[in-house]
C-alpha cells in the first residue's frame, strides 16, 4: 500500500517538469511524451523524439531493446540524414522501415547460434542451459553454440555458422536486438544480476528478443497505463507497435515488463489514460502511480517461464520444426522428441485461430484505435527493436532505447534510477 505522501510526492514531481512546444507542429508536449518522426517503432534507425524537461531531445533506434538509455542526437542533423538516405532508395531497414513489417527477421530454420565471450562470467552456464531447455522443450525453436553448429555441418543453418548471436556481460543490464540481424556478433548482454535471483527467466527474456518477440506490453490492445515518471529504460521500449503480428494480449508473459518497470495496471478501467505519445490536450487522463492497482499489478512481469501464449507466438512465426530442427535433436538428443512435432501439426490452426483473434481485436477498441493513429502517424515515418528495437512499442520499437536515455542524458533521470530496477523490469 502506497503512503498518500509518497503519491503527493511523485505527482508534485511530475508537474514540475516542464512541458515542450513545436513550433513546426504548434503542438505541445508533456514532459516524458514522445512522438516517432521516421521510422516504425521497434526497428533499427527509426527516430523519435521525447519531451525532457522542456527540452526535446531525439533518438534513433538501434533495435536493441532493454537498454537502460539512448544517446541523444542532434535532431535536424539525424532527421536530414534520414531523409537523404530515403531520397537515395537506402536499406529500407537501415531506415527504420520494413518490407514486411508484421515481424522482425527470422532465423533461418528457427534455429539461433550464440557464443559466449571468452570473459564472460562462468556463473551463467546453466542459465544458458535452462533456457536452451525451455525453448527446445516447448517450441519449435533451437539454440544451439557454434561449436555446435560446425559438428552439425549444415550449411543452412546461421549462414553456415558465421551468424550468432554474441553473448557478453561487459555493460550493465539486460538487453538484445530483436529478431536475425545476419552478422556475426549479434548483441545479448547478460550482467550476472540478470541472474542474481537464481532463475533464467530474464536469459529466456532476451533470447525471446533474439528469436524476433517484441515486448508484450508493447500490445496495441494492451490494457496497461505507463507511467513516465517511473521508467527504468529507454521509452522506446514502451511504445505501442501497431504494425505487429500477434496473439492476443498476455499479461502472463515472458516478454512483459513488471510493476517496477514503469507499466501498471489500473484501478479504474473505464478511463482512457494517455499514452506515451498523449497527453490531456487529447480528451485522456494524464496518469500518475496513485491510478495503479497495486495487487494486480503483481501478475505482470513473470520470469518463471515461457507463458501458454509466448509458445504460441513463436510457433506463429516460426511455424513447424524444420528439418534443421529435426537434425539437431537427432544429433544432439538422440532422437529425443521436443516439442517439434506437435508444434508443426499445430501450426496451421494456430494460424486460423490468431486470425481470428486478430479480427476479435479489431473490433475489440475503437478508443485503442484512434489512439494508435496517431501513433503510427508519428511513428512512422520510417522502426526497437524498440521501442524494442518497442519497435518501442515500442520499441523497436525496439529501441527509447528509446529513451535510452539516458545514462549519459539528462532525460532519463527516470531511467537512472537503479540497475536493479532496471533488471526487474527486463
Amino acid at each position: 500500500m502506497k503512503l498518500p505522501w509518497i503519491m503527493a510526492v511523485a505527482s508534485a514531481i511530475a508537474a514540475a517538469f516542464d512541458s515542450c512546444y513545436d513550433d513546426d507542429t504548434k503542438k505541445t508536449f508533456r514532459h516524458s511524451e514522445v512522438e516517432y518522426v521516421r521510422g516504425h517503432p521497434g526497428y533499427e534507425g527509426a527516430i523519435y523524439k521525447v519531451c525532457e524537461d522542456g527540452t526535446f531531445h531525439c533518438k534513433v533506434s538501434n533495435q536493441i531493446l532493454d537498454q537502460p538509455s539512448l544517446p541523444s542526437v542532434d535532431c535536424d542533423e539525424a532527421l536530414a540524414e534520414y531523409d537523404i538516405l530515403r531520397a537515395q532508395e537506402g536499406d529500407e531497414r537501415r531506415l527504420g522501415l520494413m518490407v514486411n513489417p508484421k515481424h522482425a527477421p527470422l532465423w533461418p530454420g528457427g534455429v539461433v547460434c550464440y557464443h559466449l565471450s571468452e570473459t564472460i562470467n562462468p556463473g551463467i552456464l546453466p542459465y544458458m542451459d535452462a533456457t536452451a531447455d525451455e525453448y527446445r522443450t516447448k517450441t519449435p525453436v533451437r539454440l544451439i553454440t557454434v561449436e555446435q553448429c560446425q559438428q552439425l555441418g549444415i550449411k543452412s543453418v546461421c549462414g553456415n555458422c558465421k551468424h550468432f548471436a554474441l553473448v557478453e556481460d561487459t555493460k550493465p543490464g539486460c538487453f538484445a536486438y530483436v529478431g536475425y540481424e545476419g552478422k556475426a556478433g549479434q548483441t545479448v548482454n547478460l550482467h550476472p544480476d540478470c541472474y542474481a535471483d537464481k532463475k533464467a527467466g530474464h536469459v529466456e527474456h532476451e533470447f525471446g528478443h533474439s528469436l524476433g518477440l517484441f515486448h508484450e506490453h508493447a500490445h496495441p490492445k494492451r490494457r496497461i497505463i505507463i507511467i513516465a515518471e517511473a521508467l527504468t529504460v529507454a521509452r522506446n521500449n514502451y511504445v505501442k507497435k501497431t504494425d505487429s503480428e500477434v496473439t492476443e494480449y498476455d499479461t502472463g508473459s515472458i516478454m512483459h515488463y513488471g510493476g517496477s518497470g514503469g507499466v501498471c495496471l489500473p484501478k479504474d478501467t473505464s478511463v482512457r489514460y494517455c499514452d506515451l505519445d498523449e497527453n490531456a490536450a487529447k480528451g485522456c487522463v494524464e496518469p500518475t502511480l496513485a491510478d495503479c492497482d497495486d495487487e494486480a499489478t503483481k501478475t505482470l512481469g513473470q520470469r518463471d517461464g515461457l507463458s501458454a501464449m509466448d509458445i504460441k507466438s513463436i510457433v506463429k512465426l516460426y511455424k513447424g520444426a524444420s528439418d534443421e530442427v529435426l537434425a539437431i535433436d537427432k544429433l544432439f538428443y538422440c532422437g529425443a522428441k521436443g516439442a517439434s512435432d506437435e508444434h508443426g501439426a499445430a501450426s496451421d490452426d494456430d494460424d486460423d485461430d490468431d486470425d481470428d483473434d486478430d479480427d476479435d481485436d479489431d473490433d475489440d477498441d475503437d478508443d485503442d484505435d484512434d489512439d494508435d493513429d496517431d501513433d503510427d502517424d508519428d511513428d512512422d515515418d520510417d522502426d526497437d527493436d524498440d521501442d524494442d528495437d518497442d519497435d518501442d512499442d515500442d520499441d523497436d520499437d525496439d529501441d527509447d532505447d528509446d529513451d535510452d536515455d539516458d545514462d549519459d542524458d539528462d532525460d532519463d533521470d527516470d531511467d537512472d534510477d537503479d540497475d536493479d530496477d532496471d533488471d526487474d523490469a527486463v
